[in-house]
């Protein structure tokens, strides 16, 4: 991954990612009942004296019952925030102007408004859910050209992913909120970007309440923020990627007569559930293809289609991925396809119907036939695609790798040693170690995915086991303070293979290779 740096990075304590996230926006110390010494306390007031820029306050709450309740609490310093950290499990890593209560003894919050906001430090999302492939998030930022994220927090019911602006947007009253409106669009359309890869939360307020981070919900943190000029091109571009797209899908109006969705051939496709890969021509993802194509040319909206091929696809022995499912009904309405070709039909009817029922249309339909290169290209990602399916199905988080000589792989992933051979040689999804020569030789094979989850479960246990002390009450933002030492993205996959390997008694290697 190009866009994963191999540059060890370390965990600071929770409040310095706090101030890392929040650009130093709050004091450092309380102003009243400090624990520092007060001459300390009275050399900072002095340097702060003379800052132009104010500081902010974020607001906290003691739980998820409470914040629904409104009650929280105003904090205006990283001391407080240190303090208080065990006991707190939201804040707002936005910073407000100020704060106040509407009833102080019972702690109702008052000012966490959108037209209070004075900046806009990070950009939040939440996956509500913890059946995911939390790698495919990474993988998505790369192919979408977007930063790596900053903060990546478990919650009870998922996570929370943060990127943290190099540059925050700061909000003027008097200019209208330009700068609020504009982080706004930044975010739905980072939001609506990432969630074709993994479940994002499109609905929740962009600048609101979100998990405070703490030692133990900490899964992987990087500290070279994204850059904020960066990403607004990213965004443009983007958007108008996608109103090129909007405009390009549009019904063929001459092929809503023929109901292609209605006739026998697609009702007799559909009902079929024992369709398989590795069928050339007509495994899963062809009928999907077909069956999609079919909706399409009858004037179906595509929520339709996905609707009752989604069905389709649940019933099947051996369903496709969601994203896979995705990708391919995206494919189908594209525009790139004028609908199903007649060989393709017959085909698969032969194989997985009663062979009864004929297709009954006009031929002609067609896609322009790819370079041959393009052709071959697709050929191994489908290869590829059986490779992922088994070894999500056959590995798991304490077990990432599948090993055995390479005929004896090439037999369970249904396909020829040397195609095994070229799918693992061009994967960027898969990971190959080869132990030993010869005829003893055992190769191993793995997702980055699967690692990626036996890495998280290994660093949870980490936690657990972790005693963290504190050598200062308030350590400085950077200082060379340090409590638990997380290695970029890409070097624990490495150093985690290597454990692995390692604890199987065999030679580690020596780099990371696809």
């Amino acid at each position: 991954m190009n866009a994963i740096k191999n540059v060890s990075r370390n965990v600071v304590s929770a409040v310095e990612i706090m101030q890392f996230m929040t650009h130093n926006s709050l004091f450092l110390y309380k102003k009243k009942g400090s624990k520092v010494s007060h001459d300390k306390l009275k050399t900072y007031e002095v340097k702060e004296n003379q800052n132009p820029f104010r500081k902010g306050v974020v607001f906290v709450t003691p739980s998820k019952e409470d914040l629904v309740e409104g009650k929280g609490y105003v904090v205006t310093s990283y001391e407080t925030l240190h303090e208080k950290r065990n006991s707190l499990s939201h804040w707002t890593p936005n910073t407000f102007r100020g704060g106040t209560y509407y009833n102080f003894h019972r702690r109702i919050i008052k000012g966490h408004t959108r037209d209070n906001l004075k900046q806009i430090n990070v950009i939040g999302f939440d996956i509500d859910t913890k059946e995911i492939d939390l790698y495919a998030l990474y993988l998505g930022c790369e192919e979408l050209g977007l930063p790596r994220p900053n903060l990546l927090l478990e919650t009870p019911r998922g996570f929370q992913v943060f990127f943290v602006l190099d540059t925050p947007f700061y909000i003027h009253r008097n200019q209208d909120y330009k700068s609020l409106r504009v982080a706004e669009r930044l975010t739905d359309n980072i939001r609506k970007a990432l969630s074709t890869y993994v479940p994002v939360d499109t609905n929740c307020a962009p600048f609101g309440f979100y998990r405070i981070p703490r030692e133990d919900n900490v899964l992987d943190f990087y500290d070279e923020p994204a850059n904020t000029r960066e990403l607004l091109s990213w965004s443009k571009n983007y958007e108008e990627q996608e109103n090129r797209t909007f405009l390009r899908v549009v019904y063929n109006k001459d092929s809503a007569a023929i109901d292609q969705a209605s006739s026998d051939w697609y009702r007799a496709l559909i009902s079929a559930t024992n369709i398989d890969r590795g069928h050339h021509s007509a495994s899963r993802n062809n009928a999907l293809m077909t069956l999609a194509l079919a909706n399409y040319a009858s004037g179906r909206s595509i929520e339709d289609a996905y609707d009752e091929l989604d069905q389709f696809n649940s019933n099947l022995a051996n369903p496709l991925s969601k994203s896979e499912f995705e990708r391919t009904l995206k494919s189908a309405y594209s525009g790139k396809y004028k609908g199903v070709k007649r060989s393709y039909v017959e085909g698969l009817l032969e194989i997985w119907t009663d062979g009864q029922t004929q297709f009954s249309g006009r031929e002609g339909w067609y896609k322009f036939k790819k370079p041959r290169e393009e052709r071959v290209r697709s050929h191994y990602e489908e290869r590829e695609e059986d490779i992922l399916a088994y070894l999500t199905a056959h590995t798991s988080r304490e077990n990432p790798f599948l090993e055995g000589s390479l005929s004896m792989l090439a037999e369970k992933f249904g396909m020829a040693v040397s195609t095994l051979k070229e799918v693992l040689k061009r994967s960027t999804k898969l990971i190959k170690r080869t132990v030993g020569r010869g005829r003893a030789a055992v190769t191993k094979v793995a997702t980055r995915s699967m690692l990626f989850k036996s890495m998280l479960l290994l660093r949870k246990r980490q936690i657990k086991q972790a005693q963290l002390t504190f050598a200062e009450l308030l350590p400085e933002l950077n200082a060379s303070f340090r409590t638990l030492e997380i290695p970029s993205l890409e070097e624990k996959l490495l150093l985690h293979e290597v454990d692995l390997l390692y604890r199987a008694g065999e030679s580690p290697p020596d780099r990371m290779t696809s």
